[in-house]
C-alpha cells in the first residue's frame, strides 16, 4: 500500500512542522515552567515543564492527523473535499492553541474571550462547511 499525500496533508503536516520549530525557536525566551491550561476566566491553572509543553501539542497534532485520515479511510465524506478541509482546520486551530500558549508565556496578554471568540468563529465556520459541503453531494 502506498502512501499518497494530498495538499491538505502537506498543508497539515506544515502546520505541525511550523507548531514544533515556533516553540525551539522561542525555546531560550520561554519560561522552565509554561502555563498550559486556563480557566474559564483566562487564568493559568495547569502548568507543564517546557520540553513537554513544546512537544506535546506538535504530537498532539501528529495524532490528531492520523486519526482523521484514518476515520476519513474507514468512513469517507460524501463529498472528499470536506476531510481536508476539516483536517487543515483543525492543524491550524491547534496551531493557534499552541500561538496563544506562547504568547502568554512570554508575557503578551491575548484577550481571553477573544481567542475563544475565535474558537466558537472557528467551529461555526467548519461545521458549516461541512454539512454545506455534505448535504450537496447528498443531493447531487
Amino acid at each position: 500500500m502506498t502512501l499518497r499525500l494530498d495538499r491538505s496533508d502537506w498543508l497539515s503536516l506544515s502546520l505541525i512542522a511550523g507548531t514544533l520549530l515556533a516553540g525551539l525557536a522561542l525555546w531560550d525566551r520561554l519560561p522552565a515552567e509554561l502555563a498550559i491550561h486556563f480557566s474559564a476566566s483566562g487564568e493559568p491553572d495547569g502548568f507543564a515543564s517546557k520540553p513537554v509543553a513544546v512537544v506535546s501539542l506538535p504530537a498532539l497534532m501528529a495524532a490528531t492527523l492520523l486519526f482523521v485520515e484514518g476515520a476519513g479511510r474507514v468512513d469517507p465524506p460524501e463529498d472528499p473535499s470536506v476531510l481536508g478541509f476539516v483536517t487543515v482546520a483543525t492543524m491550524a486551530l491547534l496551531a493557534a492553541v499552541q500561538g496563544y500558549i506562547f504568547a502568554e508565556n512570554l508575557g503578551h496578554t491575548v484577550p481571553f474571550g477573544l481567542f475563544m471568540l475565535g474558537i466558537g468563529v472557528w467551529i461555526v465556520v467548519v461545521v458549516g462547511y461541512t454539512v454545506a459541503r455534505e448535504k450537496r453531494a447528498g443531493a447531487a
